[in-house]
């Protein structure tokens, strides 16, 4: 099944060898128990890190649900910044996300996946949204995700790390995109020019929802953020680098 990346970057033949990495990778006990373990935030135990997940997703769902409105924009992107990076905000240089261009762009975007009936229209808001100075993927597929956990997830440093070793003919699928900490992998090369690596990473992750999508049914877990974040959790091992 491919709702998100059909006619994208690969083949059927390709996208069913992905899928077959991508089982034999994360089985079921593997996935599953790395979803129990999950934790982020300060969280003292799995329920509770659970729960202050998804209490961010309905504040920003809501806010979606109600129009994306321009006000309350940026109080719900903050919300849910904040809780994905340590209690930060958007920096000095990724307040850009708040210029009229650019926060026009985002509610397009979030838009455009909230209805989620036009996979090439999401892809291509998306593309656009990556062409914003200073904010990526870890940080737009965060506040996607939030509009419907049961359908998205979020793509950062550690999932695609738990992701490296996916390969087609000897090349790595998901690229390593600046994880900047200390004695992680540095970040694979795709273009000098921003447009076509904002293209490409877009694309990527669509294939990345449609291999959850296609894991899901062989767990017994609810979501394919379930899955993500049992990624997270197994992304910090380096075995899977």
């Amino acid at each position: 099944m491919r709702k998100f990346s059909k006619n994208i970057l690969f083949n059927d033949r390709e996208f069913a060898s992905l899928c077959e990495q991508f089982s034999e990778k994360f089985p079921k006990d593997i996935i599953e128990t790395a979803h129990q373990n999950f934790s982020w935030g300060g969280a003292k135990s799995f329920t509770e890190a659970l729960e202050q997940r998804q209490s961010v997703a309905n504040i920003f769902s809501t806010w979606v649900g109600g129009g994306c409105c321009e006000q309350g924009a940026i109080e719900a992107i903050e919300i849910v910044h904040k809780w994905g990076f340590g209690g930060q905000g958007l920096n000095r240089n990724q307040v850009i996300l708040f210029e009229p261009k650019h926060l026009t762009n985002f509610i397009e975007m979030i838009k455009a996946w909230h209805a989620a009936n036009d996979p090439v229209k999401m892809r291509e808001t998306l593309s656009i949204c990556l062409r914003t100075p200073y904010v990526k993927i870890a940080r737009f597929s965060k506040w996607i995700c939030f509009i419907d956990q049961s359908k998205y997830a979020i793509y950062d440093s550690r999932v695609y790390l738990a992701m490296r070793q996916i390969q087609l003919e000897g090349k790595r699928v998901f690229p390593t995109l600046g994880a900047k900490s200390k004695g992680r992998p540095t970040a694979d090369f795709i273009s000098t020019d921003s447009i076509k690596v904002a293209e490409h990473v877009s694309q990527i992750y669509m294939v990345y929802l449609d291999l959850l999508h296609n894991l899901l049914p062989q767990t017994s877990l609810n979501s394919v953020a379930d899955i993500e974040m049992g990624l997270f959790m197994l992304g910090v091992d380096e075995k899977y680098w």
